[in-house]
């Protein structure tokens, strides 16, 4: 089953500011999301307790995402770069 993205206004925000300044990080997090629909309970996600909160660590940046399994959406709260 594939799963729905949904981009919330944060990480919009974040997305367009890592977009002007790190392509690379643009397009590994881009690739993660992609991978997030079709797969989003990978082996590095790391689940905050039972909130359905998952927090994706990948090189040099992290994902925040929450899952809704009832209705196959991943939302994406935030995605930051990290140094």
């Amino acid at each position: 089953m594939s799963f729905t993205v949904v981009v919330q206004e944060t990480a919009l925000r974040a997305l367009a500011r890592i977009r002007t300044e790190d392509k690379d990080a643009l397009a590994l997090i881009r690739r993660a999301l992609a991978e997030l629909a079709v797969q989003p309970h990978p082996d590095e996600a790391l689940a905050w307790g039972g909130s359905g909160i998952y927090r994706l660590h990948l090189p040099g940046s992290r994902i925040l995402y929450e899952l809704d399994e009832d209705t196959a959406t991943v939302y994406l709260i935030n995605v930051a770069v990290t140094a």
